[in-house]
Formats: C-alpha cells, structure tokens, sequence
C-alpha cells in the first residue's frame, strides 16, 4: 500500500512522479513530501510535523529536523523521527528513503532490529524512533524536486498481530436442565396414563400405541400448557390422570417439546395432524404451528382432497392451512366451480375467499392504502410475526389476528 502526504505549499512547478511500491510482503509505504524543504528552520530541536497518516493499521507522524535533534545531531545532520499515534503498541522494522526528481533513491536508512512503539500517551507525541543523523543537509539539498524534499517512509510488521484470545463460554444451560427433567419420576409431581388406539392394525403402530405412563412437573405444565395442566386438576402423583384421545408417541412428542426438545422433521411429517389435534386441545400453540407448516409443505392440494383440507382447518384453526387451501381455490376457480360443492362451507370463510382474491389483484410493489386495509390482505403468516411482537398469542384464525394488531393500547394519562 502506498499513499502521499504533503507538508508546506506546493511550488507552481512541481511535478508529480510515480513512486514505487516496496514489493515485500507484510509491508506499507507513505510518500511524505516537504515543500519548501531549504526554507524550513535550523534551529536545533526544530521539527516540522507531517499530517496524521495509517500505516499497518495504525496513525503515525513524521517529523523531520533540518538542524538536528537533541545532542544527538551532528552538525549540519538532518534528523527524522516516527512517532505512534494510536492507543497499541506495534513491533515494525522501518526505514527512510529520500529520492531525486528521477525517483532514484539518493539517501536511505532502516532499522537493525525492530523497534516497539508504544501507545501514545495522553498528552504528547510521545517517545519516538527514528535517525538523528539520517544525512548531511548540503547534500539533500542536492536532490530537493522543485524545492520539496521527498521522503518514503516504509513499514514493516515483524510479528502478526496476537488474535485475540477467544474466551470459551458455555450456552444458557436451561433447556438442557429443563430437558434432564423430562420424564424424572422422582422429581414429578404429576403422572399422565396415556392410552391408545387398539382398533389399529400395523404392528408397530399398535406397538407404539399400548397404554403408557408420563411423569411431569405441575409448575412447567402450567406455564407452558395450561389446558394440559388445568386437566390434572388437584391430584397428585397418587392420582394419574387419564388421557384416550391421543396416541403414546404424539403425547411423548408434544411432552418433550413441552420441556424445550425439538422434533425431527420426519416425526413432524408422519404426525403432524395428530400433532395439531393435540397441541390445539391442550394449549401447546407453538408446537401446533409447527406441525401445521410441516403439513403444509407436505401435502399436495388438489381439487378431490381441497374441501377436506378446508373443513379440517377451519375445526382446528389452522389459519397458515387455510390461506393455502384459499390460494389453491383463487388459481383454480373455474375448474372448482365445476367439480366442488360449497354447500358445508361455512360463511365465515367469505373473508378468507376475499383476502386471497385481494392478494392475486395486487400489483407488486403497490403497497397504497390504510393499515387496515394491508392487513386484510396480509398473508397469514405476517399476521402472526407482528402479533408475536406484540407479546400475543399468534394462534389464531385472520380475524382475531387482525383483531389483535388494531387494538388500540391503553392511554393511562387518561385514566387519572
């Protein structure tokens, strides 16, 4: 990298010259050019100061003293001196190097051994390095180009930077807690008896599905099923409560969700409308809304299967399975209105026919109108974001959601 700096006034016939890069790896180069160089002060300890520049990451300063510095000097010795400006310490080799109008170079001095600049300190420049006696003041005066004294500074990094040291820390180990106590009998103070479905015929299934025991803790129960745990009443571990209307596995699957598991995809895909029909009877939302997306995506709306889908949404309030069964009934009307009969439908599906016509007129990026209008015409799945920002509960069919997201928030200046 390579970049200019000019100190004093440029002459009217000062010309530029292209200057070269110091081709070694991990290196910088700043062209810092003294205007005006056989007019500046000999006075010893009188330094010019180059503006501000970064190099390897760092600000730094120049300044160079056409009359010496210190004691250091010899006479008639010009000196230079590099000066950190940043709050870290850096470990460079670094050089000077003078040059003609040619660009050749005519004067040149690096460091022996790297040098530790340290941080800048609060009130001044600090301690700097660099060449008391770089070179005799008559001879560069030799080589000034229209009257500027050019000047490379070059930096090189003689140790990487020290990443940072990266602390291990482990994750909030509450739902691994909360997991370990998943079916701890000891702890329980609540026992589920769940039975199946013995009409079914598969053997695994029927395998699956023999009566089976669940331990559980009241106090997540009712933080995170209430209806479950409403069902439990005041009994205690001595006092199982009994449950026959959904199968062993679905009731481990909605447990275990319950304490913060997760379920596999494929469990999601096999189950999910046993899945729904549990979690919407005793209160698990989020794991409902899961299952009813998983069905979703899996299943294939068809005109023969349509009204099924629509009936069985609109029993379990399946807003996301209902939007997808309106969508498929809007692209495909003509046909629909042939084959289907909309006689069990009930009527407050119109809103629904209509939010979805809505969307299929709806011009992309025409995004005009109310509030209340967007909306009605929302897809479902927005609807649920903005009511779960609101702190609500997000199941729901598009009319409690919309209802949910206009309510007004209660102004209680104006209750006093």
């Amino acid at each position: 990298n390579s970049s200019v700096m000019d100190v004093g006034t440029q002459s009217p016939g000062f010309q530029e010259w292209a200057s070269q890069r110091w081709a070694s790896p991990g290196c910088e180069m700043v062209t810092v050019r003294y205007h005006g160089f056989k007019d500046l002060s000999t006075a010893r300890n009188a330094g010019v100061a180059s503006p501000e520049f970064t190099c390897l990451g760092n600000r730094w300063r120049l300044r160079v003293f056409p009359g010496g510095y210190h004691s250091n000097s010899n006479e008639d010795m010009v000196g230079f001196n590099l000066y950190n400006l940043s709050d870290e310490s850096i470990k460079i080799s670094f050089g000077f190097c003078v040059r003609d109008s040619n660009g050749q170079e005519v004067a040149k001095k690096y460091s022996l051994v790297p040098k530790i600049f340290g941080p800048k300190p609060p009130v001044n420049e600090g301690t700097g390095y660099g060449f008391p006696n770089y070179s005799n003041r008559s001879i560069l005066m030799n080589f000034l180009v229209e009257g500027a004294l050019i000047v490379n500074v070059r930096m090189q990094m003689t140790e990487p930077p020290k990443a940072p040291t990266v602390a291990f820390i482990p994750k909030n180990p509450f739902v691994k807690i909360m997991l370990a106590s998943f079916m701890d009998e000891e702890s329980s103070d609540i026992v589920f008896n769940v039975g199946g479905d013995e009409a079914k015929d598969n053997a695994k299934r029927k395998a699956e599905n023999l009566p089976a025991i669940f331990y559980a803790h009241r106090f997540i129960l009712k933080r995170c099923a209430s209806q479950l745990e409403e069902l439990c009443g005041s009994g205690g571990k001595d006092t199982p409560v009994l449950i026959n209307d959904v199968r062993p596995d679905v009731f481990r699957h909605m447990l275990h969700y319950i304490y913060g598991g997760g379920l596999a995809g494929s469990d999601l895909k096999a189950n999910a409308k046993e899945i729904i029909d549990a979690a919407d009877k005793y209160g698990v939302s989020s794991l409902k809304l899961e299952a009813e997306a998983s069905l979703v995506n899996a299943t294939i709306i068809s005109v023969e299967n349509m009204m099924d889908h629509l009936l069985y949404a609109d029993s379990k309030n399946c807003a996301h399975l209902k939007e997808a069964v309106m969508d498929f009934i809007v692209e495909n009307k003509v046909n629909i209105l042939q084959k289907v009969s909309f006689k069990d439908v009930p009527g407050t599906m119109i809103s629904d026919v209509l939010a979805a016509m809505a969307r299929g007129e709806k011009k992309p990026g025409n995004d005009k109108g109310s509030d209340e209008d967007q909306l009605s015409i929302m897809r479902i799945s927005d609807l649920r974001e903005r009511v779960h920002q609101k702190g609500l509960d997000v199941d729901g069919s598009r009319e409690t959601l919309i209802a949910a997201l206009e309510e007004k928030p209660v102004d209680w200046s104006t209750h006093y």
